[in-house]
């Protein structure tokens, strides 16, 4: 009886032990990611990963910095210059790590908040305007700014230059020690989670009024909600939880967020210059960043071990899904700014005609052109535009401390995928 009970005992630990390894060979192994493989290109290496940093979002800027030559001479090169957002598992201050498209891996700088203290925040996404005088970093339902030549004391006129001297090693304190921290000289309320963020470089013009910075939110049943003024069903019957906003970018070196606000755009009776939206996106759930590549509207989706999804919109059919704000949702309130009318201070609620809700509707085959299977953890997106082509980079966590043991493929570099215009 006994030796039964011992057999009963030993098949059921070796079944389980079996069971565990085909789980673990399927897990591991049996997903080929075809189309990953088939377009999408390695660029070069996630910095930080090994110091316990948590990569959230790119922004890219191409600028000229004075570099040295092979004989010595300072040279002038413009380049691509890649952005790259993480917190840190220790908590200890956030990092903006620096690479080149030429040169590769840089450095990286801290950031601090507006009173001079550590910002050890998520830091969800980060962008670069196209002359490289402001940065925008997102987190907590803030989006913080970056702008050198606001902060009392500071030389740079570029807040891209101060990043990189620092991040090179090449600035020092008061007191000799390297000062790699660079200032936030503003913020503003998100008016949503503020996950991720994106700056639209317009290639057909040459004025930063043409560009855009988007700002946008995840959402995930469960532990990661939204306002339920931002729940809406698509045309085609999709449930949207997520809501993105557009900005539209300054040419005013002096302006304070480095965008068009409401003070500046004639609305004369508020009393609060914030930043105005433009537009806004109703966008589907688990979005980690964002991107625009000619004619299409480019999601990187993902949570958990999960695969990713970068999928591909046509921006026309996004356009034409326009819609009055006001005719699908309450006035658009701006959290904290009121306006006042005959001396009496009040909320203040967009309710014009002029802001409009456009669909990214998941249901529509006709606007989704495109989905890609990719590994797990997909984060920010950025690009890079040509004539007839742009270039999208995807950002990963997965080769991250933080989650390394647990992922089926850890990505340690950011890849490419070419999409035609």
């Amino acid at each position: 009886m006994k030796h039964k009970k011992l057999f009963i005992s030993l098949t059921a630990v070796i079944s389980f032990f079996v069971a565990l390894s085909i789980f673990l060979g399927v897990w591991f192994l049996a997903d080929t990611y075809e189309s990953f493989a088939k377009s999408f290109s390695k660029e070069f290496a996630i910095p930080g990963l090994d110091e316990g940093a948590v990569p959230q979002g790119m922004g890219n800027c191409e600028f000229a910095y004075d570099l040295k030559d092979e004989d010595g001479v300072i040279i002038s090169k413009k380049q691509q210059y890649f952005f790259i957002s993480a917190y840190m598992v220790d908590k200890s201050p956030s990092r903006i790590y620096v690479t080149g498209a030429v040169t590769g891996y840089v450095g990286y700088v801290t950031m601090k908040n507006l009173d001079g203290t550590d910002y050890t925040g998520h830091c969800g996404g980060i962008a670069a305007n196209g002359n490289g005088s402001t940065v925008w970093v997102t987190g907590e339902n803030t989006v913080y700014v970056a702008k050198s030549s606001l902060y009392e004391g500071n030389e740079y006129a570029y807040t891209v230059q101060e990043i990189l001297d620092k991040a090179l090693g090449k600035v020092t304190d008061g007191d000799g020690n390297t000062d790699r921290a660079i200032h936030f000289t503003s913020a503003f309320d998100a008016n949503c989670s503020a996950s991720f963020c994106y700056y639209y470089d317009d290639p057909n013009s040459g004025s930063l009024s043409a560009d855009k910075l988007y700002v946008g939110e995840f959402y995930r049943k469960g532990n990661y909600k939204t306002d339920e003024s931002h729940h809406l069903t698509t045309p085609k019957g999709y449930k949207n939880h997520a809501f993105m906003y557009e900005y539209q970018v300054s040419s005013d070196s002096t302006a304070e967020y480095g965008l068009s606000t409401l003070n500046s755009t004639n609305y004369a009776t508020v009393d609060n210059d914030v930043p105005r939206i433009y537009k806004i996106y109703s966008i589907p759930e688990l979005v980690q960043g964002v991107a625009v590549a000619g004619s299409n509207i480019v999601l990187s989706q993902s949570y958990g071990l999960a695969n990713s999804e970068i999928t591909l919109y046509d921006n026309t059919k996004v356009n034409a899904s326009a819609v009055n704000y006001v005719d699908k949702c309450k006035p658009f309130a701006y959290n904290g700014v009121y306006e006042t009318n005959g001396g009496v201070q009040t909320q203040y609620y967009d309710n014009s005609t002029s802001l409009k809700l456009y669909y990214v509707d998941k249901n529509d085959n006709e606007m989704l052109k495109t989905n890609y299977s990719i590994p797990s953890m997909s984060e920010g997106l950025c690009s890079v535009a040509t004539t007839s082509n742009t270039r999208v980079y995807v950002l990963f966590e997965s080769s991250g401390k933080k989650y390394r043991l647990f992922v089926r493929e850890r990505l340690s570099d950011v890849y490419s995928v070419r999409i035609k215009n």
